[in-house]
C-alpha cells in the first residue's frame, strides 16, 4: 500500500471520537487529507488532529467508496461567436463505475486501475495524479 499525501481520501477509525463538519449533515466517512504532519493529520471537515492510527484506507468496494464520484477537468470546447456555450452536468454516480466510459491508450481506467492492482481510493488518486496532474475524484456529500 501507497504512503498517503496531501489530497488523498481516507476514512476514521473511530468517527464518533471527533466533531465533523458537514455541510450536508451527511455521516459520509470519507475525509480528505489537508495537511501531514509528524503524528498526526488534518483533514477537512473536522477540527481535530488525527493520529496516523486513528486514519485508514478505503477500498475498492462499492461499498465503502460509494459516495466517490468523479469529476476530471474537461478541455475547453471551441465556441463560435454566436454559438451557445456547451453545457456540462456533474455525473454523481459511482466513480468506479464512470472510469469505463475514461480511456487512455485503447483501455478504460477501469481496466487500468485493474491491470495495476491498484486496491484502495488513494492508490487510484495517486495513479490519476501522476498520469493526467489531476485526479478528478470528489466526495458527494450531499
Amino acid at each position: 500500500m501507497e504512503i498517503f499525501r496531501k489530497g488523498d481520501f481516507i476514512c476514521l477509525k473511530n468517527i464518533d471520537d471527533y466533531q465533523i463538519e458537514r455541510y450536508s449533515g451527511e455521516n459520509v466517512n470519507i475525509f480528505e487529507i489537508s495537511d501531514i504532519e509528524l503524528d498526526f493529520v488534518k483533514v477537512l471537515g473536522c477540527k481535530n488532529n488525527i493520529p496516523f492510527s486513528d486514519i485508514d484506507s478505503i477500498p475498492i468496494n462499492g461499498k465503502d467508496d460509494f459516495q466517490i464520484y468523479y469529476d476530471p477537468i474537461v478541455c475547453a470546447s471551441i465556441v463560435g461567436l454566436s454559438d451557445p456555450a456547451p453545457i456540462r452536468h456533474k455525473d454523481y454516480s459511482y466513480y468506479f463505475e464512470a472510469f469505463k466510459n475514461s480511456f487512455y491508450e485503447d483501455k478504460n481506467f477501469q481496466e487500468l486501475v485493474k491491470e495495476r492492482g491498484l486496491k484502495y481510493v488513494h492508490e487510484v488518486q495517486h495513479f490519476l495524479t501522476d498520469k493526467f496532474h489531476d485526479n478528478g475524484l470528489k466526495i458527494h456529500t450531499f
